[in-house]
């Protein structure tokens, strides 16, 4: 079965339907990194319905756009993995100044009453509400009171340091594949769908310096390139590709494919 996927405000207005108890997750979810997974794993065990709350947008994205680092992952990337990872229904929060100004309490009730929540996971540094009013100790105070378990998990280490989506920006930002890899459990990929591309004498060349993307650094990669609609890491064409000025070229040869959907870094 497919994993739904709700709007937040049509959650709120009880316009959709949860019939279920739940075990929920939240988080801005970038790159889904092996501490997100941890998370989501702990949903999967309870046998209620494993249900995820995340940001359309990342909150950073639209507060400091001017020192966002940019995304790990887009949407449809982040979607296709939550559902990989075996997360039933997903709701889609658009950060607004309206959401900006709920108070913690007041999303949590939400949470509780129209999310039938039986099971509650968040990360030890979880902050939500106005002002990040409500931390993870309040949460689960609140929840106890109303028989919700909430459990709260400590940060998962790389070494003495915790796997962060910061660090894996970072790391991407460096060329750093490897480094990046082990946080994510998985290659570096970039979603190559809804960026135009122009053809070019040396090939199709994506222009992402406007995309909100996490850019590697100028230089010559490895990537194996995945047309659209196929999910399967591992099971492309690998190729030799350039980063110039925030632009990856693609070169035009028998092997490339007509759509290219993604992009993925092979580790070193």
């Amino acid at each position: 079965m497919s994993m739904r996927v709700f709007d937040w405000q049509a959650f709120v207005e009880g316009t959709v339907h949860i019939y279920e108890q739940t075990a929920m997750t939240i988080g801005v979810f970038d790159g889904i990194h092996r501490g997100h997974q941890t998370l989501i794993a702990k949903i999967l065990r309870r046998g209620y319905i494993p249900t995820v709350v995340t940001f359309r947008q990342s909150p950073k994205r639209i507060l400091s756009p001017e020192t966002y680092g940019g995304d790990i992952v887009s949407l449809p990337q982040k979607l296709a993995i939550f559902e990989d990872l075996g997360v039933s229904q997903t709701i889609l929060i658009d950060f607004s100044e309206n959401f900006s100004t709920l108070k913690g309490q007041e999303f949590m009730d939400t949470l509780i009453r129209r999310g039938k929540l039986a099971y509650f996971v968040i990360g030890s540094n979880f902050r939500c509400g106005y002002r990040l009013d409500t931390d993870a100790a309040r949460i689960s105070a609140m929840n106890a009171e109303r028989g919700i378990i909430t459990e709260v998990v400590p940060p998962v280490k790389e070494g003495a340091l915790p796997v962060s989506s910061s660090r894996i920006r970072a790391a991407i930002g460096a060329g750093d594949f490897a480094r990046a890899r082990a946080s994510l459990g998985r290659n570096v990929a970039i979603d190559l769908g809804g960026i135009p591309s122009i053809s070019g004498t040396d090939g199709l060349v994506f222009d992402l310096t406007s995309s909100y993307r996490v850019i590697p650094p100028e230089g010559r990669y490895r990537v194996i390139l995945h047309e659209q609609g196929r999910k399967n890491a591992g099971k492309g064409t690998e190729v030799e590709i350039s980063v110039d000025a925030g632009k990856i070229c693609i070169p035009s040869d028998g092997r490339v494919p007509l759509q290219v959907g993604y992009i993925e870094f092979v580790s070193l």
